[in-house]
């Protein structure tokens, strides 16, 4: 197990600056536990819910090794911006944009419907994860499914491979819903096909590991 995978860095980071409460509270492994669960309730990928909070986004051993690899190609992909990769996304709207992208993914198969989100409000009130985060919730549930929107704000290679990432976990594709969702979101990413394909088998493994 990596001691610096990337969700632990957030983590730390929004702990530093955000306090306890807000999005850095939503982001805590046993809110965002929490918060999977009331999102994939009804998803193919609640085998995952008992365990995301404690040890599902941690990067497995092939990723970690790939990884700067990954981010050198993707780099690639981004030589028409010449900032690309210079800058870093405040710490709290990188947090934003993973729950964003949490949200969409949860609904790439379709959406999420009038009960669903009465519970998921009723959840987020019993995990008080404060009202700005509970904002950051609904507004990404209320947003079109356009992985445009997730892709746009990306800085870095990091900050395209973590949602990425995060996604794939989120997401276990049994609809073509899904399948193009994911294709439409590497594709605003920027992301070659083979660290696609590598990120997708690095966490498929892992989700045979965790079932």
């Amino acid at each position: 197990m990596m001691k610096n995978n990337w969700m632990q860095q957030i983590q730390s980071m929004i702990g530093q600056k955000a306090g306890s409460e807000g999005i850095g509270k939503l982001l805590a492994p046993t809110a965002l536990g929490g918060l999977v669960g009331v999102l994939l309730a009804n998803k193919s990928s609640r085998k995952l819910v008992g365990k995301f909070g404690k040890n599902a986004l941690i990067i497995g051993g092939s990723a970690a090794v790939l990884w700067s690899k990954y981010k050198q190609r993707v780099k690639e992909t981004h030589q028409d911006e010449p900032q690309f990769g210079l800058q870093t996304t405040p710490v709290d709207l990188r947090a934003r944009r993973l729950v964003q992208a949490l949200v969409f993914a949860a609904k790439s198969d379709g959406h999420i419907d009038a009960d669903e989100k009465r519970a998921i409000d009723h959840s987020l009130e019993q995990l008080q994860v404060g009202a700005e985060a509970q904002a950051w919730v609904q507004e990404a549930i209320d947003q079109p499914l356009n992985p445009d929107l997730i892709a746009q704000s990306v800085k870095n290679e990091d900050e395209a491979l973590e949602v990425y990432y995060l996604s794939c976990m989120v997401i276990d594709v049994d609809h073509f819903m899904e399948r193009g969702y994911l294709d439409g979101l590497a594709q605003s990413l920027k992301l070659p096909a083979d660290v696609k394909q590598g990120i997708e088998n690095d966490v498929n493994e892992k989700k045979r590991e965790l079932a």
